[in-house]
């Protein structure tokens, strides 16, 4: 393996030595293209909370089928020390894919492998996850992840701030105390209630995430992503017509919705 570094994008990785330079295709994409065996393509950009990993499949599941991909299934790589959905699926030209949705601090790296027949996925699909694990950031990245730290502090405070990082690490006993500390500071921090909704949530305490998820709704009743994430609780706990209702009433907010319309059909017909 060699490395491949680029400051401007702010990343490095090590990659095979037979690989060729990739080619920058446009600011924030490039592609190390080794055909015929494979191709490797990277796009960053940002991408906005909340970072719920079902959310990340949920929303890549509605992609696939719009664009004709079949065969799909999802897991998770651990890259620098937390979980990122990956998706792998045979895409509507023949090709097959495996796609690394990497996050770290509001920032996408979405990764894109590709090959021409299963059994060269087979084959090749080490080799890639291998690739996306040695995947890490520049120091002036690291720099701009510690910016998004200190600006997060300033908007929602240092208690709350010290908690998204607990909750990021998984200690989500100290991250629930310290949530609970800026509730009993601040009763209606938006933020606070959501990040107990995901802690919890993850915990197994659905009707605990509920609590905060209506907090929430009542606090900001056009938070989308927040209803979403209420209706699909309410689902869980078998609350079908509940669960129906949010959904609707986003639907009013936002008709056709793809993403509403879809959770819809899945607690009708699953729940």
């Amino acid at each position: 393996m060699k490395r491949y570094k680029n400051e401007t994008l702010g990343f490095e990785i090590d990659v095979p030595e037979e690989w060729p330079r990739p080619k920058l295709l446009e600011f924030g994409s490039l592609v190390f293209d080794h055909t015929p065996i494979e191709k490797f393509n990277f796009v960053i950009g940002f991408l906005l909370p909340e970072r719920l990993l079902e959310y990340t499949e949920f929303e890549f599941r509605q992609f696939a089928q719009r664009h004709g991909h079949t065969d799909l299934n999802f897991g998770r790589i651990s890259v620098g020390g937390k979980d990122h959905v990956w998706a792998r699926y045979k895409m509507g030209t023949g090709e097959w894919t495996k796609k690394y949705m990497i996050v770290f601090s509001g920032v996408e790296y979405a990764i894109t492998a590709s090959c021409y027949n299963q059994q060269m996925l087979t084959e090749r699909e080490r080799i890639w996850d291998a690739v996306v694990k040695s995947f890490r950031l520049t120091k002036w990245a690291e720099h701009d992840v510690d910016f998004i730290k200190s600006e997060r502090i300033k908007v929602a405070g240092d208690l709350f701030g010290r908690a998204y990082e607990a909750a990021a690490e998984g200690h989500y006993p100290e991250a629930c105390a310290l949530l609970n500390q800026c509730l009993d500071e601040n009763p209606d921090h938006i933020l606070a209630h959501k990040e107990l909704a995901f802690i919890l949530k993850n915990m197994g305490d659905l009707k605990g995430a509920l609590s905060h998820r209506r907090i929430v709704k009542q606090l900001d009743p056009s938070d989308i992503v927040n209803r979403f994430n209420l209706a699909g609780i309410l689902a869980m706990l078998e609350e079908r017509d509940n669960a129906l209702k949010e959904i609707e009433e986003a639907l009013l907010l936002d008709p056709n919705n793809p993403r509403f319309v879809e959770l819809k059909r899945i607690v009708i017909e699953h729940f």
